[in-house]
């Protein structure tokens, strides 16, 4: 009876020990958050396709040209593509958010399913005992005051253990309800995401048909133009992902924004002048030219017509390229501090003589070039 009960002790002690090692649930708040981020930008796109298809709708009302509906209708085509792009993206997420779900349920359910048996075996093993007395006459077994002390010490810990076992139980089963819930919170959002895309492809092939149909009606010189500008979209796009794959995975520079605030010029006690998107800073010839924020390089070119280098500096998802520059004091891969050197002004002058340094800045998130009056001017 000592034997058993001294097992007993042992077995419970192993066993509890295993049950809140792996009651530990798998933790999925970085799914949940990632979902989350897609969703709003999943709605930030909506809004700018519901303004383009809106535009569309106006421009056929009001009866414009073929050329001006065309190009609303490209353009609505443009954002559409994006808008399936992010909500594909977004059922991807919910997609891995489901899966991790699953295996977090059949591990738990495995536990689960272990510890009843045990606390199962646990009841009958108290109920022996109780029915034979059995914890009495171990106790008054004892050969000394100090041994009976022990084995009642024992006799108590089996009944804590068992009831720690039973809280276990308890709380493994509200944690299984809590994901099942979350499982199928997520499992009719996957739906709805589905029936979304599905509802946004249909729509693309109207818009193709659509504006397959408007060009047919354009003369042979908005024909012309058209594809010209198709042309140009077609390039600026290709420059776009080159820009996007040649930041992907950069985070150095993350808190460089378009709300960074104490930005300074490139160029100390430079003059900024902004044309279209890009924007030149003139100086004096062997002026330093600096980062304005930590950064590192993704790219240094060297064009041997003008013997001149353009320096790629990439903010998180920002790139901004320095063109016109003479000499340079970094190399691709390099972590740049705020203020650090880049290289100097080139020999290049501008239209007032000036020498320069051309700057153009990109939003690789959002496909767009950006003012760079925004980031130069220190606030």
């Amino acid at each position: 009876m000592a034997h058993n009960i001294e097992s007993l002790v042992r077995y419970f002690a192993g066993a509890v020990f295993a049950i809140m090692l792996l009651a530990t649930p798998l933790s999925a708040t970085a799914q949940s958050r990632n979902t989350d981020d897609y969703r709003k930008r999943v709605e930030e796109y909506k809004k700018s396709l519901n303004k383009a298809t809106a535009e569309v709708e106006t421009l056929k009302k009001e009866k414009k040209s073929a050329s001006k509906q065309l190009a609303a209708i490209e353009r609505e085509m443009r954002l559409r593509n994006d808008y399936i792009g992010e909500v594909d993206k977004e059922r991807k997420a919910l997609e891995r958010s489901i899966n991790t779900c699953n295996t977090t349920i059949d591990s738990l359910d495995r536990v689960l399913a272990h510890n009843r048996e045990v606390y199962a075996e646990a009841v009958r093993v108290a109920y022996r005992n109780y029915a034979q007395n059995n914890n009495t006459n171990y106790i008054l077994a004892s050969q000394s005051i100090t041994d009976a002390a022990r084995r009642k010490a024992q006799v108590e810990h089996i009944a804590a253990s068992r009831k720690a076992l039973a809280d276990t139980i308890i709380a493994q089963t509200a944690l299984i309800d809590t994901k099942r819930a979350e499982l199928q919170e997520r499992t009719s959002e996957l739906d709805s995401v589905a029936t979304i895309l599905k509802q946004e492809r249909r729509k693309l092939e109207d818009n193709r048909t659509q504006a397959q149909r408007t060009y047919n009606k354009l003369s042979k010189r908005e024909k012309a133009a058209v594809d010209e500008q198709r042309k140009q979209q077609k390039q600026y796009e290709k420059a776009v992902a080159e820009l996007q794959k040649m930041l992907k995975g950069n985070k150095v520079g993350a808190g460089f924004s378009r709300n960074t605030k104490g930005l300074n010029l490139p160029v100390e006690g430079g003059e900024l002048s902004e044309s279209g998107y890009g924007g030149t800073i003139t100086g004096k010839k062997g002026d330093a030219v600096r980062t304005i924020h930590e950064g590192i390089v993704q790219d240094v070119q060297y064009k041997k017509t003008t013997n001149k280098y353009t320096v790629f500096l990439g903010y998180n998802e920002y790139l901004v390229t320095y063109t016109n520059l003479s000499a340079v004091s970094v190399k691709k891969g390099d972590v740049l501090k705020k203020d650090q050197k880049i290289g100097v002004i080139g020999s290049g002058i501008d239209s007032d003589d000036k020498p320069y340094v051309r700057i153009a800045i990109y939003d690789c998130d959002s496909k767009q070039p950006l003012k760079v009056s925004s980031f130069f001017k220190k606030r």
